[in-house]
């Protein structure tokens, strides 16, 4: 009961303070270059993007600023302004407004690479679901709930995706919405595959099986590209680590044999 308690006191505590600095907030946001930044790493991290979702994520960034900045207040009364104290109290300063949106790009960045590893794998699956008998929008469905588990942002994305067509988006808008939250070569040209189809009315079936055999080049292409450029990549691991051993091993004994050499003369 007092863990609950306490919990509820610091939750209100923190509320409070996010409302003293919501103006605050507000005006830093009236930017247009700060408001479109944050819209789009919410975009693309598949979050919220609206007013109220901006606001928030701008607000709880400047609280966090807030809490660093009178912790270096604090240090530097109580180090009497050392001047390094003041210069690492700037960096801390800048450091907490940009960790939330560095924390964002990390997210992304895994996002994306886990989307680019599986893509082929999704629609290679999506090809068969078509070909089955399956409506696309069913496919797209099927495919994001196969792989929720091993691949979290297809899953998310392709479910997302089949919500969005079912909800009443024209399917060409939430493609498109798809490849904004989504930034991918491959999830582009699919993209397009599906709205040129759409637009002129004819099926499916056969431009996405030729577009898999295209992916799967791709992807056999991008294997054979890594496993060319892992020796050059070994090298600089084997010239700083491994032959300094070897050399120790190997010469080892002809040093000491030198050196009982030199005692004895």
């Amino acid at each position: 009961s007092a863990g609950k308690k306490y919990k509820t006191t610091s939750r209100q505590f923190f509320d409070s303070i996010l409302e003293m600095l919501k103006p605050l907030t507000a005006g830093n946001i009236k930017d247009a270059n700060v408001k479109n930044k944050i819209k789009e790493l919410l975009v693309r991290v598949g979050a919220p993007s609206s007013e109220d979702d901006i606001l928030d994520f701008e607000n709880k960034r400047l609280m966090v600023v807030l809490f660093v900045f009178i912790l270096c207040i604090f240090l530097l009364v109580a180090y009497k302004l050392n001047q390094s104290v003041l210069c690492l109290s700037c960096i801390a300063i800048y450091f907490a407004y940009k960790y939330p949106e560095m924390r964002v790009k990390k997210h992304i960045k895994l996002r994306e690479k886990d989307f680019d590893k599986n893509f082929p794998d999704a629609i290679d699956m999506l090809s068969v679901c078509v070909e089955a008998g399956l409506g696309l929008d069913s496919a797209i469905e099927r495919v994001g709930r196969e792989f929720k588990s091993f691949s979290p942002t297809i899953g998310y994305e392709f479910i997302r995706l089949s919500q969005d067509v079912a909800s009443g988006i024209p399917r060409h808008d939430a493609l498109k919405n798809l490849t904004k939250r989504i930034r991918c070569k491959d999830l582009q040209s699919f993209v397009a595959l599906l709205i040129q189809s759409e637009t002129m009315g004819t099926g499916v079936v056969q431009p996405l099986s030729v577009y898999c055999d295209t992916l799967r080049s791709r992807k056999k292409q991008r294997v054979e590209e890594l496993v060319q450029t892992s020796s050059a990549k070994m090298t600089i691991p084997m010239v700083l680590f491994l032959l300094p051993a070897m050399f120790i091993v190997i010469l080892y004994p002809s040093i000491v044999k030198l050196l009982e050499a030199l005692k004895t003369m």
